[in-house]
């Protein structure tokens, strides 16, 4: 992998200073980072991302997470902002797949990474990163984010080789290309599209004295 793409990997998209620009004037704000966290609980390295982004109606930019294989993820911590098209959540785990889309007007771009930690005993690991798939200037006519709003969920860019050919994406992809296409779309979005809400931890009080009663 050559450095462009071995930095793009590991940081996210690429994206000309003008366009970061006119993305930063909109309000939608979103980061492609991988932090390297430790757990002092369960004494454990992990990954840490931030799902985020939303879209106006020109402009569409979001981040978001799987599992392994595209398998959906639950967030470790949902983040609620009366600030549209900001965090969602965050998720931390031992691998992460980084689900990341541009949107300007009816042209998208798309970058899916897996993000691993580096064999380790005792030492502190680093980050692998790798890129699955990556496509620019994908085409889309329907016009999700305003009168064809109904087919949000079902609908991904057609993305084409240098020949003209049409290139579809790896079918363990599909379904999170649906979710990122249906983020990149809501306009003042203020939830997340990718990361699921998971099983939530149920603290009881063991008596009634301990609640009062």
């Amino acid at each position: 992998m050559d450095t462009k793409l071995a930095t793009m990997a590991l940081r996210g998209l690429t994206l000309p200073e003008p366009t970061r620009k006119e993305i930063r004037k909109t309000g939608v704000y979103c980061r492609a980072t991988i932090q390297l966290v430790y757990q002092q609980q369960s004494r454990r390295w992990a990954l840490r991302g931030e799902e985020a982004g939303g879209a106006v109606a020109s402009i569409g930019h979001y981040v978001g997470f799987t599992g392994a294989d595209g398998q959906p993820l639950p967030w470790t911590q949902r983040i609620q902002n009366f600030m549209p098209n900001g965090v969602h959540a965050v998720v931390i785990a031992p691998e992460l797949w980084r689900v990341e889309m541009f949107r300007y007007e009816n042209t998208y771009d798309v970058l899916i990474t897996r993000h691993t930690l580096s064999p380790h005993s005792n030492t502190r690991p680093h980050i692998e990163s790798k890129i699955l798939f990556f496509r620019r200037a994908g085409t889309l006519t329907t016009e999700l984010w305003g009168k064809d709003s109904a087919f949000r969920g079902g609908a991904v860019p057609s993305f084409f080789k240098k020949n003209g050919e049409e290139e579809p994406p790896p079918a363990t992809l599909l379904d999170a290309l649906l979710k990122v296409t249906e983020a990149v779309c809501c306009v003042g979005c203020k939830h997340s599209h990718l990361l699921e809400m998971g099983a939530q931890p149920c603290h009881l009080k063991l008596s009634f004295a301990e609640v009062g009663v």
